[in-house]
């Protein structure tokens, strides 16, 4: 068994960086880290048994201790509130981590919208979170898009440790969610990078592979499902201690990386406990390896395919005599999947001839071990078709079951769900295998009701030596995905195309129908600045302009009326051939003016109220709506320069009305005719009086000549 260690792997600059901060501190105790300095078990029990402790708050330090801040960076409020403390501060943030924290700050205070993609609960994007506004937000995965509002001006920023391909996935789908203009930060640390690199550069080259770190380190946890999607036997451990030979068996090649977090002595102890597990299977079966030895003599060893002849039945499985010295031995679990004994014993008849595989390790026992699961697998293998390099193959396949990451977990995280990292498919006769990631275009959370399901997929690689064939559906999902929006599109055209020809018909209709002077009842469409649209018959709209609205020309289209609203309009003008309608609200309503002006006649004396002058006369209010002007040749019998030299302001007069024109709202008034007038009835009262006068003068005269007579 050969054990490959991916190179880089372990601590980054970062860690290093903090670890050696903390070591140091023991110079200045006491000291402790805010939490864990960084996401491994080991680093903070090695740091506490050096007298640095951990302390989940700032509330449990006293004045004047040391406070570590550690490598996931915090928000500018501790950083107050440790000065408010009196704390000494050690800051070993990652220097990463502290420049995305400035670009977080820099874009906020830039007008940008900060949206930090990470992990929502990791402390490094928190504290990213604290230094970039009240509005920043954080996206972990595409389903996450829809809380992002619309606005102008976004920056994006990268957790150091995120994955860098479902990065540049989530950013692609915000871009096409939220147009607008962007500023990218890929902050994602160049070690991280580079693990991943080599991680899944080896992981293709392996049988399995150990990913060590802490279980709540996000780029272990990443480096596990970017492995995992590679090379299926993965295993994610803390220790040494976790690891078993059952992990390996039938595996030549090993490989191992581990977290930014994870201490070089680990990896070591990682390594030297796999070679020892080798040793200990050599040294501890001479005795079985002797035999394996024998059997390869007689031509008999593990993985030949052997045909025998069925010699007796039980619950145990199926015995056979393949011309070996011993007989074999074919359990149920490896006759069939999912095999019952108690319904397979009645299918299996001694006689029946049958192919099998020897099973490793089994030569200690009284029977030699063999499957005939595999041997079906062997041969299904040899009509599977190789796969050239850079092409895909169409296939149907039925998914068997649902894989999920193996590991042992500790006692505390004994209930969290592991991680599924893909679906088991039967494909050409053999199993394959599905990566999550290749299964759907979007996140699944729950892949149970896949199980049994058929599914259109591609072949993308078969390793005919390592019995690995891989498919996926993702480049098909993505053809058909742009065929239906091809199809959206094309339908779309074709339901815009027919809206458009039924408006224009029902349009040009409307056009006959209408009728230019007439008064309709129409359906307010839209409330614009300058008026409102109404529609006045299905399928024809025309502006009522502000200047139509209303005889109160303070009153703007919103005090008027609301979209939704019917109102009555006068058709001033159709213009057919421009496609217009001119509408006017006002046209509907009584006048208030003609109203105001209706007990008002010609030749009337009226008495107003001087309310300002006109260079060629003077305005006079006659009531609330009217008021008239009386031109300067009509204030006097001699020449007048100006009104004001005749009247004042407020001054009751009583003019008389010589013209009134209702179409411009005017009044003429007459000072010198309204004088005029009274002249002529007085003169008129005394001519009256004088002739009643001479009447009773000549009854006198003609009284006295009776008499004389």
């Amino acid at each position: 068994m050969k054990i490959i260690v991916a190179d880089p792997c372990g601590f980054c600059y970062g860690v290093k960086r903090a670890v050696a901060m903390a070591e140091g501190a023991t110079d200045s105790l006491p000291a402790a880290t805010l939490g864990q300095l960084v996401h491994n078990a080991q680093v903070t029990d090695e740091l506490a048994a050096r007298g640095v402790g951990c302390k989940d708050s700032l509330d449990q330090f006293s004045e004047g201790e040391t406070v570590i801040f550690r490598s996931h960076g915090v928000g500018p409020d501790v950083y107050e509130k440790a000065i408010e403390k009196k704390l000494k501060i050690l800051d070993a943030t990652c220097p990463n981590v502290k420049m995305s924290q400035n670009k977080a700050r820099q874009a906020f205070e830039d007008g940008y919208l900060p949206i930090i993609v990470g992990e929502k609960n990791h402390p490094e994007v928190k504290s990213i979170l604290a230094f970039a506004g009240n509005n920043a937000i954080i996206l972990e995965r595409k389903e996450d898009i829809g809380e992002v509002p619309f606005v102008s001006k976004y920056c994006v920023i990268i957790q150091t440790t995120f994955e860098l391909a479902k990065f540049e996935e989530i950013l692609q789908a915000l871009q096409a969610a939220r147009p607008g203009e962007y500023r990218v930060e890929r902050t994602i640390c160049l070690a991280t990078k580079e693990r991943q690199n080599a991680a899944a550069k080896l992981a293709a080259e392996t049988d399995a592979f150990i990913v060590i770190g802490g279980r709540n380190s996000a780029n272990t946890r990443h480096l596990t499902e970017l492995v995992s999607a590679i090379c299926p036997r993965c295993y994610q451990i803390e220790t040494a201690k976790e690891l078993s030979p059952e992990m390996f068996t039938g595996c030549r090649k090993i490989g191992i990386t581990a977290g930014a977090s994870t201490p070089e002595r680990i990896i070591k102890e990682a390594v030297i406990a796999m070679e020892n597990m080798e040793i200990n299977k050599v040294e501890g079966n001479e005795f079985e390896a002797m035999l394996d030895a024998s059997m390869e003599d007689y031509g008999v060893h593990p993985g030949k395919l052997v045909t025998g002849k069925v010699i007796q039945v039980d619950k145990e499985g199926v015995y056979i005599s393949f011309g070996y010295r011993r007989e074999g031995l074919i359990a149920w679990n490896d006759w069939a999947v999912d095999a019952n004994p108690d319904e397979m014993v009645g299918t299996v008849n001694v006689g029946d001839e049958v192919e099998a595989v020897v099973v490793p390790g089994s030569t200690s026992e009284e029977f030699i071990r063999l499957s005939k699961i595999r041997a079906e697998k062997e041969a299904a293998w040899k009509n599977v078709q190789e796969l050239p390099e850079g092409e895909r193959r169409l296939a149907t396949v039925k998914v068997l079951r649902v894989i999920k990451a193996r590991g042992r977990d500790k006692d505390k995280d004994i209930d969290k769900p592991k991680q599924v990292v893909g679906l088991a498919v039967a494909v050409e006769g053999v199993e394959g295998f599905m990566p999550a990631s290749h299964v759907e275009l979007r996140h699944i959370d729950d892949f149970t009701p896949y199980v049994g399901q058929e599914l259109e997929a591609e072949i993308i690689e078969v390793n005919p030596e390592k019995k690995r064939i891989v498919v996926s559906r993702r480049d098909l999902l993505k053809a058909e995905k742009a065929q239906k929006h091809q199809e959206w599109l094309a339908n779309r055209e074709a339901r815009i195309a027919a809206a458009r020809e039924a408006r224009a018909a029902r349009e040009a209709a409307a056009y006959e129908e209408i009728v230019e002077g007439e008064t309709y009842e129409g359906k307010v469409v839209k409330v614009a600045d300058f008026g409102l649209f109404v529609e006045v018959i299905d399928g024809l709209v025309g502006l009522v302009h502000n200047t139509e609205l209303s005889y109160d020309r303070s009153l703007k289209a919103e005090d008027v009326a609301k979209e939704g609203d019917m109102v009555k309009v006068f058709v001033k003008k159709v213009d057919k051939e421009n496609r217009r309608v001119s509408l006017s609200i006002k046209a509907t309503q009584e006048d208030p003016w003609i109203a105001a002006a209706a007990g008002f006649n010609v030749g009337d004396v009226v008495e107003g109220t001087v309310e300002r002058f006109l260079p060629f006369g003077a305005l006079v209010r006659l009531n609330d709506r009217v008021e008239g002007m009386i031109h300067v040749s009509e204030l006097a019998d001699t020449r007048v320069e100006k009104p004001e030299d005749v009247l004042k302001i407020g001054q009751v007069v009583t003019p008389m009305i010589i013209k009134i024109d209702q179409a411009k709202r005017k009044v003429g008034l007459s000072l010198i005719r309204a004088k005029k007038d009274e002249e002529k009835a007085e003169m008129k009262a005394f001519m009256a009086g004088n002739a009643e006068e001479n009447l009773s003068n000549n009854a006198m005269a003609e009284q006295l000549e009776g008499i004389n007579k």
